[in-house]
């Protein structure tokens, strides 16, 4: 999915020692996730990606790279996109018929579950979890082991450990964040100059869009989905 870092914990400190993060409860109204990623075989520290819910709408957030993909579910059959920049103040909106054109077809309990719910019918659920509200689940899809710990009250994954071959990939949630911050992250996304994507094509002039474009953050075709390194996500699916 997105972001390289190195190892934080082996599989059997998640065991050991329990989830960080681990509600009985939904948390009333806006909530997210921040989950510390890593991966077994890379040079770089380990990075945080934040999931935040509010409602129909749904982001994921790297405060390292101040970016944004952020999903508007109101009218489920025709969702909404937006490429959220903070260090410039801007905003790209995709609108469903530029979704269309792009091929990319979001599914909403998929960007809100982090890219986990499709697992849950393809691993086998264990007996036992090392959260009490949470279930963990187990298995091997397309030749990578997975384990996953799943809340049920958030729909949202706890934490996701990876293996094929040597490589190791972890997605652990260590913090709960609460209403008053995501709504003011929302609310300053608002705020900010926005672009349609449809519109791009007739403002190559404008200095950032210029910048977006030839670092790879943009494109006219085939993508409207990007990764924290400005690389194009397959289309079809939403991360």
């Amino acid at each position: 999915m997105f972001y390289k870092a190195l190892m934080l914990l082996a599989l059997g400190s998640l065991s050991a020692h329990g989830a960080s993060v681990c509600p009985a409860t939904a948390p009333a109204g806006a909530w997210g996730l921040e989950y510390q990623v890593s991966a077994s075989q890379s040079g770089a520290e380990p990075r945080q990606v934040q999931l935040l819910r509010r409602g129909a709408q749904t982001a994921l957030y790297s405060p390292e790279h101040q970016m944004a993909e952020w999903w508007h579910f109101e009218d489920p059959k025709r969702p909404g996109f937006s490429r959220v920049f903070d260090q410039q103040q801007r905003r790209i909106d995709y609108y469903m018929g530029d979704l269309r054109a792009l091929g990319v077809h979001a599914q909403q309990e998929e960007v809100e579950s982090f890219a986990a719910r499709h697992l849950l019918g393809q691993l086998t659920k264990q007996g036992s979890s090392p959260c009490e509200h949470a279930e963990r689940y187990q298995g091997e899809i397309n030749g990578v082991s997975y384990d996953l710990l799943w809340s049920p009250v958030l729909a949202a994954p706890l934490a996701i450990v990876t293996r094929k071959g040597e490589v190791e990939r972890r997605w652990q949630a260590d913090k709960l964040l609460g209403k008053d911050a995501v709504n003011a992250r929302f609310a300053t996304w608002q705020r900010y100059r926005e672009t349609d994507f449809a519109d791009i094509g007739d403002m190559e002039n404008d200095p950032f869009l210029a910048k977006m474009i030839n670092q790879g953050f943009i494109e006219h075709r085939e993508h409207a989905v990007y990764n924290d390194q400005g690389q194009p996500l397959a289309t079809g699916h939403s991360h």
